[in-house]
C-alpha cells in the first residue's frame, strides 16, 4: 500500500535513525508519521540513493519512526572523488514514482528537482512542498558544487507548490529565486521531551550540543575556554573539520570535555547537567542562513542561553536568551558566574506555534494530508 505522502530528507533513513531524528527534516518526518499512523496509513521516506559499494556501511541503528516506511535505493553509479558531487549524481537514481501514485511530497533536498522526469516529484502532477534548511549557496560544505546547487534551487523553487523557510536567511534565499510567497516557519522543539529535572553538579558547567566545525567562532572558543579555568565546558557533537582544527583547539584546555556525537534520545538528560546553554556561532562569514535548533532545546530544559547575534537569536524566545556579541562573552560570563555555584534556571514558556507538532501540522495541511482519523 502506498503512503499518504512522500518525504525526501536531506540525507536518508540511516542518518535519521542513527542520530535520532534530531534535525528539522527528522522532526517533521517523525510527526508526519504520527499523523499518518493516526489514520492507519504511513509516510514513505525516500532516502538519498547511495552507491552499492557504500550501501553495506549504511546500517540502520535504532527505531524507525512510527507511521513511516523507509525507501532506500542502491545504485551501481560510482561515487566521485569529490564526495559533494554525489549530491548531483545521486538524484538520477531516486526510485521511479509510478509506484507511489499521486501522493504529495515534501523535500528538504533541492537536488530531487534535478532527477529524471519519471523519478522527479516536481515534474509530474503532484503537490510538492519545498522546506528549506540552510542556504546551500553560502554553505562551506557545498562550495565545490556551487553552480549545481544554484541550478537545483532554481528548478525546485520554480516548480514547488509552496515554500517554507526556517529563518530570515533562507527566506531571503527564496525571495532571490522569485518565491515572494515563501512562508517563514522557524525551527522548534518538543517541550515534553526536555521536561526533566536539573542534574547539574560539580563545577559550574557551560554546555554546547551540536556539530563542531566552521559554524563555530574559533577565536571565541579559545578566549572563553581559556579565561575560566574554574568552569567546566562540555561539547557534545561530531567534528566536521577535515583538518581537526577545532578538535586541536579545544583539546588544549583541561577544563573542556569532548563527548563526541550523542544520540538525540540522550540529549535531554545531558542538557539537564548543564548550567548554561552556549551558542558560540560565527556571525556573518560562517553563517549559513539557518535557525539554531539547540536554542529552543536549551530553553525547553530551563537553561539560560548565551548566544552570539546569529540570524534569529532572541527572535521568538526572549526570556532567558542573552544575545551578546562574541567579544563580550568573557565579560558576560564573568559577571553571571561571579560567586555562583549554579546558574538559575528559568522555566520556559514554549508557545504551541514553536512545537514541532504544530510545524509538521502546517506542512501536512499544505500537503493536503489528513491529520486525524
Amino acid at each position: 500500500m502506498t503512503g499518504i505522502a512522500l518525504a525526501y530528507p536531506m540525507h536518508g533513513q540511516h542518518k535519521l535513525t542513527n542520530e535520532g531524528y534530531r534535525t528539522r527534516d527528522g522532526h517533521i518526518i517523525e510527526w508526519l508519521g504520527r499523523f499518518a499512523a493516526a489514520t492507519e496509513s504511513h509516510i514513505d521516506v525516500l532516502s538519498r540513493p547511495e552507491p552499492v559499494i557504500l550501501g553495506a556501511l549504511r546500517r540502520i541503528r535504532g527505531s524507525v519512526a512510527a507511521g513511516t516506511v523507509p525507501i532506500q535505493t542502491l545504485t551501481w553509479r560510482a561515487p566521485n572523488i569529490d564526495r559533494k558531487r554525489w549530491w548531483v549524481q545521486s538524484a538520477r537514481a531516486y526510485p521511479k514514482l509510478s509506484a507511489f501514485g499521486k501522493a504529495p511530497a515534501v523535500t528538504w533536498n533541492p537536488f530531487t528537482a534535478t532527477a529524471p522526469a519519471d523519478r522527479n516529484p516536481f515534474r509530474d502532477d503532484r503537490t510538492v512542498i519545498f522546506d528549506l534548511l540552510d542556504d546551500w549557496t553560502v554553505h562551506q560544505g557545498f562550495t565545490s558544487i556551487w553552480r549545481a546547487v544554484e541550478y537545483a534551487y532554481g528548478r525546485a523553487f520554480e516548480a514547488s507548490s509552496a515554500v517554507f523557510a526556517n529563518s530570515e536567511g533562507t527566506l531571503e534565499l527564496a525571495h532571490r529565486f522569485g518565491r515572494s510567497d515563501a512562508v517563514l516557519m522557524t525551527n522548534g522543539v518538543d517541550p515534553e521531551r526536555f521536561d526533566i529535572a536539573p542534574n547539574a553538579h560539580g563545577p559550574l558547567t557551560i554546555g554546547y550540543v551540536g556539530k563542531i566545525g566552521h559554524r563555530l567562532n574559533a577565536q571565541l572558543l579559545s578566549d572563553v575556554c581559556g579565561a575560566f579555568s574554574e568552569l567546566r565546558f562540555v561539547f557534545a557533537g561530531p567534528f566536521l573539520d577535515l583538518h581537526d582544527k577545532y578538535r586541536a583547539l579545544l583539546s588544549r584546555f583541561p577544563n573542556v570535555e569532548l563527548l563526541g556525537d550523542v544520540h538525540y534520545e540522550d540529549v535531554p538528560a545531558l542538557m539537564a547537567t548543564f548550567d548554561l546553554g552556549w551558542v558560540p556561532h560565527a556571525v556573518g562569514e560562517g553563517e549559513v542562513g539557518g535557525d539554531v535548533i539547540k536554542t529552543y532545546e536549551y530553553r525547553a530544559t530551563g537553561l539560560q542561553v548565551l548566544t552570539t547575534p546569529v540570524i534569529g537569536a532572541g527572535r521568538t524566545l526572549t526570556q532567558g536568551v542573552h544575545v551578546v556579541p562574541a567579544d563580550e562573552h568573557v565579560a558576560w560570563l564573568r559577571e553571571a558566574c561571579r560567586g555562583r555555584e549554579r546558574l538559575d534556571r528559568i522555566p520556559a514558556n514554549i508557545a504551541v506555534e514553536l512545537t514541532w507538532q504544530h510545524k509538521a501540522g502546517c506542512i501536512a495541511q499544505a500537503l493536503g494530508v489528513k491529520l486525524t482519523s
